[in-house]
């Protein structure tokens, strides 16, 4: 499915959707995109109009990143650990 048509399919729901839960709608259809392989960038490109899915898609790549630089740091760990021995 096109991300074009998602999006049209969010607008039609997103008026269903008690605004209270609107913070946590956006982010589970932020996470069955990347599970289902749309990239960020076209995710915030489709949907730089609303501000919900903007929030989560930031927080995405915010948490992304947190994780990285902790497996970086492990990996920097692990190669100072060696280097001692």
């Amino acid at each position: 499915m096109s991300i074009t048509v998602v999006a049209e399919v969010w607008r039609a729901v997103k008026s269903e959707i008690d605004e209270t839960n609107l913070p946590d709608a956006a982010e589970s259809l932020v996470d069955v995109l990347i599970q289902n392989d749309y990239e960020a960038s076209d995710i915030k490109a489709e949907f730089r109009r609303d501000s919900d899915v903007m929030d989560a898609i930031k927080a995405y790549v915010a948490s992304q990143e947190e994780e990285e630089d902790e497996y970086e740091e492990e990996e920097e760990e692990d190669e100072d650990y060696d280097d001692n021995w």
